[in-house]
């Protein structure tokens, strides 16, 4: 096969050392600190449980086929809807709230793009069984935001108060799922475009004025909204939620245009943006409390977020942990191993070649080819004096050091 035939498919990737891996260790261990439990869901699941959840938009993006069983199944389009199953199905056996996080691969047939691929990886946090949850999801993107030194905008929004607004501007039931998608992609086509749509749903005069001066503007429309709704206890508590994200460190902004794209929302909705991914969100999610019950019948109010690692992994240039290179020679090679390993049980990376009858110049060539700037050299006579050869790769400089400086640095 020529070398195209045998590249991934358009919209995947082969990765060789993922940076997200260190991502991966951070997020976990912060979940793990507020008490979250890891659960693991498989990708495949039946499309009855994929289907009807998502919307119009979304539901194209799934990849639908007949397993050879001829079940019907799909690979799943993210780890929310998989985690409803799986509480709908075990709920009575749950200790509630139940805290999970997740993280895994989930599959869109969207057209890739940059930053946008077939195939990319999600840890999610969410909390079931809660009408609560939202504080301290802000506080695990703050913690995380600090850790990663992300410089995060966490923009937040309700369902609830898009829909009082609708409802307030008499905007027909039929057409308001339709003017959700559209404000969710509005950062996504021209002016012209947006404004054409707007005059394709049928909206009055009216109503499309009142949509443009409330949705289509970048300030906190709070004071206009208290005028339009009155005490609204979901717009109450947007602007609580604001405050006490402001006083854990983010930065958090109101914006009742950002209504996102998928039809389970119900209630807040996050997300979070970073100014040097030209405004990409890393973060997404909300509160989707009829999910679990449009399974089961069983009212259990849930809310998430899910974060793109592959995109924290595009902004990000974490520095890889060293890993030492040890060369591999037949007079040290016994000693060398059991070296080694007492390296690693001390916390330190360590590759020793693998087989000590290749000559040394192959074995630094190998070095160099894989990036190491530093070899080790356990020559005999060093050895014996409790010492080892340092070479630089890049000046060619070569001099002895302690074995125990290396060891217990």
């Amino acid at each position: 096969m020529d070398r195209e035939s045998l590249g991934p498919l358009s919209g995947f990737r082969d990765q060789l050392e993922p940076s997200k891996s260190a991502i991966l260790d951070v997020l976990k261990r912060i979940f793990q600190s507020y008490g979250f439990q890891e659960l693991e869901t498989p990708a495949i699941e039946k499309q009855e449980i994929l289907l009807g959840n998502y919307g119009d938009e979304a539901q194209k993006l799934l990849y639908l086929f007949e397993d050879n069983g001829k079940r019907k199944v799909g690979l799943r389009y993210d780890l929310t809807v998989p985690l409803s199953r799986f509480v709908a199905a075990n709920y009575q056996s749950l200790a509630l709230p139940f805290k999970r996080f997740e993280i895994g691969p989930v599959f869109r047939a969207e057209k890739p793009q940059a930053g946008r691929f077939r195939q990319f990886t999600q840890a999610d946090i969410d909390i079931v069984g809660s009408a609560g949850g939202e504080k301290e999801i802000l506080e695990i993107v703050a913690t995380a935001a600090k850790e990663f030194g992300l410089k995060i905008t966490c923009v937040i929004n309700d369902r609830r108060v898009v829909e009082a607004v609708f409802e307030d501007l008499k905007v027909k039931v039929e057409l308001r799922q339709s003017l959700l998608r559209l404000l969710d992609k509005k950062e996504k086509i021209t002016s012209e475009r947006l404004n054409k749509e707007l005059d394709d749903l049928g909206l009055t005069v009216v109503q499309k004025k009142a949509v443009s001066g409330l949705f289509l503007r970048s300030e906190e429309p709070f004071d206009e909204l208290e005028d339009l709704l009155g005490k609204l206890e979901p717009l109450t508590a947007l602007k609580n939620l604001v405050k006490y994200g402001k006083s854990v460190g983010l930065k958090v902004k109101f914006d009742l245009s950002m209504v996102r794209g998928l039809d389970y929302y119900t209630g807040t909705i996050f997300e979070c943006v970073e100014e040097s991914y030209g405004g990409g969100t890393l973060m997404g999610g909300g509160r989707y409390d009829g999910l679990v019950e449009s399974l089961i019948g069983q009212k259990l109010p849930a809310v998430g977020i899910s974060f793109g690692v592959d995109r924290i992994g595009e902004v990000m240039r974490l520095e890889k942990p060293e890993t030492l290179f040890v060369v591999c020679l037949p007079e040290t090679e016994v000693e060398t191993r059991r070296w080694a390993t007492e390296l690693r049980g001390a916390g330190k990376r360590v590759e020793v070649y693998l087989d000590s009858t290749v000559e040394l110049g192959r074995q630094i060539k190998y070095a160099d080819k894989r990036g190491y700037e530093t070899i080790i050299i356990p020559l005999e006579e060093a050895w014996k004096k409790g010492q080892v050869e340092i070479k630089n790769l890049e000046t060619g400089k070569q001099e002895a050091t302690k074995r125990d400086e290396i060891t217990n640095g």
